[in-house]
């Protein structure tokens, strides 16, 4: 299976914003919920959870097919599974909770509890997913572990990277430095 790109560089990762915000965001508007009882809140947080779950669905979509590029029995595998195995449960958290919720936006059974444990779940799994990157070069160029599987590219793909590429040389290189 191909890996996913746009632009010459990997999907997955411009995927996850919106869920690794909008997921833990849902729990802070539940409970903001839980604290004021203003449903305002319950109603916020129903969408984000919603939107939270559709962006991390396509996410996933992304991920998987880098997932399937990674050799079997390996340590970058083991990692890629801890991620993959977070993301699930709490996509699946999510899902069961913006179900129950449905019909009202307030708090139903123990969705204040599957807003934490989804929340808690996508930072765990941000750890991972960092470690995939940072220490084991997941899709890094000259470091990667599948950097030789073939990529799965969009109609015009090469003309929006020289595009990005091209507009990028008129941003100054100037900027403040810490030291």
């Amino acid at each position: 299976m191909p890996k996913s790109t746009l632009a010459g560089h990997p999907l997955h990762p411009m995927l996850i914003v919106a869920p690794a915000a909008l997921i833990p965001f849902g729990f802070i508007l539940d409970a903001m919920h839980r604290a004021t009882d203003n449903d305002d809140y319950a109603t916020a947080s129903y969408y984000s959870l919603a939107s939270g779950l559709i962006g991390g669905l396509a996410a996933g979509v992304a991920g998987a097919m880098d997932y399937m590029a990674i050799e079997r029995e390996t340590e970058v595998k083991r990692t890629a599974n801890v991620h993959a195995l977070l993301n699930t449960g709490a996509l699946a958290l999510t899902a069961a909770n913006v179900i129950a919720r449905k019909d009202t936006r307030h708090h139903r059974g123990g969705s204040l509890a599957m807003s934490a444990l989804a929340a808690a779940g996508v930072l765990l799994s941000g750890w991972f997913g960092g470690k995939l990157v940072y220490e084991q070069g997941m899709r890094v160029k000259g470091v990667s572990p599948v950097q030789d599987v073939p990529e799965l590219k969009a109609p015009g793909d090469e003309v929006m990277e020289h595009a990005m590429s091209a507009a990028e040389k008129y941003v100054p290189a100037a900027g403040p430095v810490m030291r």
